[in-house]
């Protein structure tokens, strides 16, 4: 099977800045970025298939400035954000790790602000 390949129109917030929000701003702003990937993976003619086994998790985030970051600290976030809603979709039975394996993103500068994601679905025999 092919991987599947999406655009999320924005960022995820670093570790950093997401933790040392209020509780209730975390809420609304994990809600917001999960609404996005909600959206992309639900797009017609681009929806992402759905009941796989396991999957190996990528992506690129896009900034438009050239900015240090650490992409760790953007990854906690991101995939803690993306396994929740690929879960509750129904994409993969579990995010635990014999089921979704993600490496860390890779940053990117561009003229937008986004996040591609990348699922390529794997076999249980293909697992580490």
């Amino acid at each position: 099977m092919n991987p599947y390949v999406c655009t999320v129109p924005t960022v995820p917030p670093s570790l950093n800045v997401y933790t040392r929000m209020h509780w209730a701003k975390q809420a609304r702003v994990r809600e917001a970025f999960q609404e996005q990937v909600w959206a992309v993976i639900n797009e017609k003619g681009n929806r992402c298939p759905r009941g796989l086994e396991r999957v190996e998790l990528r992506a690129v985030i896009q900034f438009t400035d050239h900015r240090r970051r650490d992409a760790d600290n953007f990854g906690s976030t991101l995939w803690k954000f993306v396994q929740d809603v690929l879960t509750r979709e129904g994409v993969i039975p579990d995010d635990t790790a014999d089921r979704c394996h993600a490496l860390p993103p890779k940053l990117a500068v561009g003229d937008v602000e986004q996040t591609l994601l990348i699922v390529v679905p794997q076999t249980m025999e293909g697992a580490a």
